[in-house]
């Protein structure tokens, strides 16, 4: 049987003691893990059998963006062991001095990991992090109502959409963009034919304008609660990273996902240890057990996001494997980017992306 959203919430929100009320300094804190992840991202046996096997209480909390995880971090959230950021976010931590130096003797399965992900341009040598899963940003869509507001007569689904959809008015106030600057400024600057990484000032306030002008079609900017207003049917367009449109589609059968055609952002999220981490014992485990094939192929085939281990591959369900949405081409692969560290320019992304939220 297959297990909903909100039923792996409520199992999440039970075995860290309903988070709000459980403290991380309770006694026996020798047999805790503190993971900081996105959220819906683990299968949800993987945290109760870790507890089993190990006897060590995992308190999980979520974030909805790096940014998000980075402020956390700088704020003073030094009670985690495990944390989860994508690539370019793993190279900014790095510079603030906020990752631990992993020991790779301390780990086993690196070498199952699938080549492109061993020797990352964010972090040569995996000194301080191990990927999880990969995949891309791009269109959510319900494709019944996507078939009624444009008159398509196609049976077919469509192979490819652009991103021009977000600024078509018979969507408006359906459709949803995540609540992350880097990601949203991005497309603005892709749908245009820039560079998700530009630092170019007048390229970025150009690609805030036009989103400035297509605000009043946006119901609202969420990361979190995307899964839920697509498969709800409240979304009928969403941008929306891979793993979550296909969330979204086991509960409403007509959730499709594409990578447009212009592009779109493509990351890994990795597991990394902060320097203050008060467990790091424990965070060798949870890594350790994350890398064992079958765990790996497991939260993969739940998530429907892309793993990075060579391994777990052959346990991932078929339609998955063949899915060129999930595992593209190269020639679609080739059109995407990673989002890179763009140095002081982030400010006037940050500066931007406020404006465009309080307009």
């Amino acid at each position: 049987m297959k297990v909903g959203r909100r039923d792996f919430l409520k199992s999440a929100l039970a075995l860290t003691c309903s988070l709000s009320g459980c403290s991380r300094e309770e006694k026996g804190g020798d047999k805790q893990l503190n993971i900081l992840n996105w959220a819906d991202y683990l299968h949800p046996q993987a945290i109760p059998e870790f507890e089993r096997r190990y006897g060590i209480k995992v308190v999980y909390d979520t974030f909805a963006s790096n940014e998000a995880l980075m402020s956390k971090l700088q704020a003073g959230g030094t009670k985690y062991d495990i944390i989860v950021p994508s690539s370019y976010m793993v190279k900014n931590l790095k510079k603030l001095g906020l990752l631990q130096e992993l020991e790779h003797d301390r780990i086993q399965g690196l070498s199952g990991l699938m080549p492109r992900f061993r020797n990352s341009l964010f972090d040569p040598g995996l000194r301080f992090c191990v990927p999880y899963t990969w995949g891309t940003t791009g269109i959510g869509y319900n494709l019944e109502q996507y078939r009624k507001l444009t008159g398509s007569t196609s049976s077919l689904e469509p192979e490819r959409l652009s991103w021009d959809l977000f600024w078509d008015k018979r969507f408006c106030q359906r459709m949803t963009l995540l609540d992350d600057g880097r990601e949203v400024i991005g497309m603005s600057l892709k749908r245009s034919g820039k560079s998700y990484n530009s630092v170019d000032e007048g390229e970025i306030e150009a690609a805030c304008g036009r989103l400035k002008e297509q605000k009043p079609l946006v119901m609202c900017y969420s990361s979190d609660q995307v899964i839920v207003a697509l498969s709800s049917g409240d979304s009928f367009l969403s941008q929306i990273y891979s793993g979550d449109a296909y969330q979204a589609r086991r509960e409403n059968q007509s959730v499709r996902y594409v990578i447009p055609s212009e592009g779109a952002s493509i990351w890994t999220d990795n597991f990394c240890i902060p320097r203050l981490a008060p467990h790091k014992e424990n965070a060798y485990k949870w890594i350790n057990y994350m890398l064992e094939p079958e765990v790996s192929a497991a939260c993969a085939n739940f998530t429907h996001y892309a793993t990075a281990n060579y391994l777990a591959f052959k346990g991932v369900e078929s339609s998955m494997k063949e899915d060129r949405n999930l595992y593209p081409p190269d020639a679609v692969l080739n059109s995407c980017e990673e989002l890179k560290d763009i140095g002081k320019s982030i400010f006037i992304y940050d500066r931007l992306w406020t404006e465009l939220k309080c307009s």
